[in-house]
């Protein structure tokens, strides 16, 4: 698969004396300009995907305190700058870091990227179902500043690609937060109806004097964590999958036979195998414009199918799709067909590669390897929560 990912190259020093030690899951540093070294003032220092964050100050200096175990994005954005970003662990970082932000080269933009004259009337609401989400939470979600953003096709007309000029900044009531996104890149390819978005984003817990608002907030963080990918992806790793509630089936795909598949109008490719008398399996409903017929495999499958560790590493591998129920929770009605209610949620997985690496907390360090369908396909911004939120125990 091709990935819409951007990278930038960026040089890193390690300061300080060899002797010298920081607690661990601390973070701090300096961000300089790369070609005249001096320090920037202002510059936004985040771990993604969490509340860690701050400005430097008038030396460049920052310093992250209380970061999640683990490998974590340190992220640092600069008004004319790119936006740099190192995947590190604070757990073993024992020195501070000297970072070299680069001038952006706009320039080179200008030629290559074409912007939309109404782009935004035109896609904003594609934008908004596949980047904040479709779900009840999200509904309570608005982004601010949404001029921000720009609209551009591929020359074939396949491909939107949408950018921003600033962070989005994403006010989520139903989870009492804040959300600054940068915006690396989002597409959506028409033909293949794939839609990938890909960023980084820092949380501000929004405050309240109403006990009872602070108290609605944590009960939908609560009900936004259970059921979500990050707390199946733990309950996998821990091997909980079972008790927290999770069933796991492989899914199959056939593409459905057209006409010109027939024997007789010679062949157009393989003809999907014959699977309506096969026992172990169950066909399960598609849309109506969908290309393939799907089944079931009626057995489900243990945690250690589908998640093996290799080299200190979690990984997730299965063959095909991956079906899974979450039984503790119903699905939004909206979201089922007519005259049906009380239906647990269902979410479909498959992989951009043989495997995906899986954090112990649950969360992807590749976030574009495992592609969501069904419940967690529609759970976008509006139900996303930083990495160092920690759940309530039990329910």
């Amino acid at each position: 698969m091709v990935r819409f990912m951007k990278r930038f190259v960026f040089l890193l020093f390690l300061l300080g004396l060899p002797g010298l030690s920081f607690a661990q899951r601390t973070i701090e540093g300096r961000a300089v300009d790369a070609v005249t070294r001096k320090p920037l003032e202002f510059a936004n220092v985040f771990v993604s995907n969490t509340t860690r964050g701050q400005n430097t100050d008038e030396k460049g200096h920052f310093k992250l305190t209380g970061v999640p175990s683990g490998a974590v994005d340190l992220v640092v954005t600069y008004l004319g700058y790119e936006t740099f970003s190192l995947k590190i662990n604070a757990d073993t970082l024992a020195r501070p870091l000297l970072i070299l932000l680069t001038p952006k080269a706009s320039e080179l933009q200008a030629v290559t990227i074409r912007r939309l004259r109404n782009g935004f009337q035109d896609y904003f609401p594609l934008f908004r179902k596949n980047f904040i989400g479709e779900t009840a939470f999200s509904n309570d979600c608005r982004l601010l500043n949404p001029k921000a953003l720009w609209f551009s096709l591929s020359d074939d007309g396949n491909t939107l690609l949408v950018r921003a000029d600033e962070p989005l900044v994403i006010e989520n009531k139903a989870l009492g937060y804040l959300v600054r996104y940068t915006l690396e890149e989002f597409t959506c390819n028409f033909r293949s109806q794939y839609v990938s978005h890909y960023g980084y984003a820092l949380f501000e817990e929004m405050t309240s004097k109403n006990a009872r608002q602070l108290q609605k907030w944590e009960a939908n963080r609560r009900k936004a964590y259970w059921g979500s990918p990050q707390h199946f992806l733990k309950a996998l790793v821990d091997r909980q999958a079972a008790a927290e509630g999770y069933t796991l089936y492989r899914l199959i795909r056939d593409p459905k036979q057209e006409a010109s598949d027939r024997p007789d109008e010679g062949p157009t490719g393989a003809v999907p195998p014959d699977r309506s008398r096969d026992t172990t399996l169950r066909k399960m409903p598609v849309g109506a414009f969908d290309k393939y017929v799907q089944y079931l495999v009626n057995k489900p499958l243990s945690e250690s199918a589908v998640l093996s560790q290799t080299g200190g590493q979690h990984r997730l591998r299965f063959g095909d799709y991956l079906y899974v129920i979450f039984h503790k929770e119903y699905e939004e009605p909206r979201f089922l067909p007519a005259n049906q209610w009380k239906v647990p949620q269902t979410s479909i997985l498959w992989l951009a590669d043989e495997s995906a690496v899986v954090d112990p907390s649950g969360s992807l360090p590749d976030p574009l390897s495992v592609v969501f369908e069904g419940r967690w396909g529609r759970e976008k911004m509006g139900e996303l929560l930083p990495l160092d939120y920690q759940p309530w125990e039990g329910r």
